[in-house]
């Protein structure tokens, strides 16, 4: 595995029944790049973000991260305690609680800010400690993604973009070294979008790698570095954003004429 790969996709290919969802993908993800995977629904994108986070098992291949952890045969809770972070298409937000809360709970799967039941129900010291380090990291991620006057209103009455940077920011206080995000820009109008792709730009500037499935090809040009095409399960093509908007054969599976 190159040095500069944090995570490394060789020959992946995952059978349903008569159908093959991937299709010996290989794909290199380079440390300090913004990655995007584009292609037509059904051409395996989400597939491969489950088969990297482990809810789905690959028939064959291997998908090794940072140089020597294989991947495929982990559990989910196993593989995000390596420091990778998938958000879904779908929203998971805890709506009923605040924006602020949401965060809490969050940053609660972190190792450094655990405590047991007892020291819940006797309020001990360390609880006290913890709780007030991780309110202070949380209020600093919301300013980060700039919706911290949002911290007290509940999470179901944001509008749209701004659950969708609350998502980020509750990967983010994860401490993620890898963010895996499906169709983020899904459904945002383009101020939104714009917001959006800052928030992005920020979290590189934090080392964090990310890796972004999306539809929206100008919100791509914006944000990638690379870009890999699936189409059917099959990698396409790959290649900086003008490459592939200007391939032929990419123009004539997914962004048309």
């Amino acid at each position: 595995m190159p040095e500069n790969t944090i995570l490394s996709i060789k020959h992946v290919s995952l059978m349903f029944g008569g159908l093959k969802a991937l299709d010996d993908v290989n794909i290199d993800i380079e440390k300090g790049e913004v990655l995007c995977i584009i292609g037509p629904n059904g051409a395996g994108k989400t597939t491969l973000f489950n088969c990297i986070t482990g809810f789905l098992r690959p028939s064959s291949g291997s998908i090794v991260y940072d140089d020597d952890a294989e991947l495929i045969g982990k559990k989910p809770h196993e593989i995000a305690g390596y420091g990778i972070y998938r958000s879904f298409q779908n929203l998971a937000l805890f709506n009923q609680l605040s924006v602020l809360e949401n965060l809490l709970i969050g940053g609660l799967k972190r190792s450094d800010f655990s405590y047991g039941i007892m020291d819940t129900l006797l309020i001990t010291d360390k609880f006290k400690k913890i709780e007030r380090g991780l309110r202070s990291e949380a209020l600093s991620m919301l300013e980060f993604v700039g919706i911290s006057g949002r911290k007290d209103m509940r999470a179901g009455e944001l509008p749209y973009g701004e659950r969708k940077l609350l998502e980020l920011a509750r990967g983010l206080i994860t401490k993620p070294r890898l963010l895996l995000l499906d169709e983020p820009a899904a459904g945002l109008n383009p101020t939104e979008k714009t917001e959006l792709v800052s928030a992005i730009k920020k979290v590189c500037e934090q080392k964090i790698n990310v890796v972004l499935i999306e539809h929206d090809m100008r919100f791509v040009s914006d944000i990638a570095d690379w870009i890999v095409v699936l189409d059917y399960g099959k990698k396409l093509a790959e290649g900086l954003p003008e490459d592939i908007k200007n391939n032929r054969a990419v123009i004539e599976a997914y962004l048309g004429t």
